[in-house]
């Protein structure tokens, strides 16, 4: 009786009786609006590529990271080595003798060269290999814990240390995981003192960033899009003057 009285009530008296939601209904982009629960889950997100085949926010600035690590170490380490190969080059040949002046000049400039690309070469995938390490080392424990804190750059930074140091023994990567660790410290205290005053979180910055990317690829396309407009007038009018000039013709007239 009571199940015959509850079908006949109308939804619109008692809406409780009815379901919110019909088994057959068809859910649009329900793995959009379903957020990850567990730190594993955000992890695992952030490995995944979105429907666009676009890596994550975290990933790309990692990626930025590596790259800007090994720019940074390229242009530190060619300058440097140029700069001693340059004395070096004055103080070794102060006796030895040239054919001219632009001789010198051509041997200096080789030598210099050289020097540079050796520098930028040893100190470029150096810096990129501990930059990138360790970003994405700090980057995958603050996503799976939800949060920034200093143990996650201790920790990147040991293992960072650690790895870089591993082919030279035991005791090496034990001091190498401690030098890490110290310096990772450090950074990790500017870090989060930076956050801490201006209020942000590193997921803020990441969004921040990508925006920026995003507003950066906008521009680009914008440009291209506009040479590409005027081109086509150009081609465009030359063709209405060629057709003025000439008149039409048919394409089986065209021998």
């Amino acid at each position: 009786m009571l199940r015959t009285v509850v079908r006949l009530t109308p939804s619109f008296t008692i809406p409780i009786f009815r379901d919110s939601e019909n088994k057959n209904d068809i859910v649009l982009n329900k793995n959009v609006l379903t957020k990850p629960e567990t730190g594993w889950d955000r992890v695992k997100q952030m490995y995944t590529k979105n429907e666009h085949e676009e890596v994550s926010l975290e990933l790309s600035n990692v990626s930025q990271s590596t790259m800007s690590g090994a720019f940074i170490g390229a242009c530190l380490g060619g300058f440097v080595s140029s700069r001693v190969a340059y004395l070096d080059f004055i103080e070794n040949n102060q006796a030895t003798t040239f054919k001219s002046t632009a001789q010198a000049k051509k041997r200096l400039q080789d030598y210099v060269t050289i020097a540079f690309a050796r520098g930028a070469y040893k100190w470029g995938w150096r810096l990129s290999f501990f930059t990138g390490i360790f970003s994405l080392t700090a980057t995958t424990i603050s996503v799976y814990r939800g949060n920034t804190s200093l143990v996650d750059y201790i920790t990147a930074g040991a293992l960072t240390g650690a790895l870089y140091k591993i082919n030279l023994g035991l005791a090496a990567t034990f001091v190498g995981a401690g030098v890490g660790a110290v310096l990772s410290t450090i950074g990790g205290l500017a870090i989060l003192g930076l956050l801490k005053i201006t209020g942000l979180s590193m997921d803020e910055i990441r969004k921040a960033l990508n925006q920026v990317k995003e507003a950066r690829e906008d521009q680009y396309n914008q440009a291209l899009e506009k040479s590409a407009t005027i081109k086509n007038d150009e081609m465009t009018a030359s063709h209405n003057w060629i057709v003025k000039e000439h008149g039409e013709k048919k394409l089986e007239d065209i021998s």
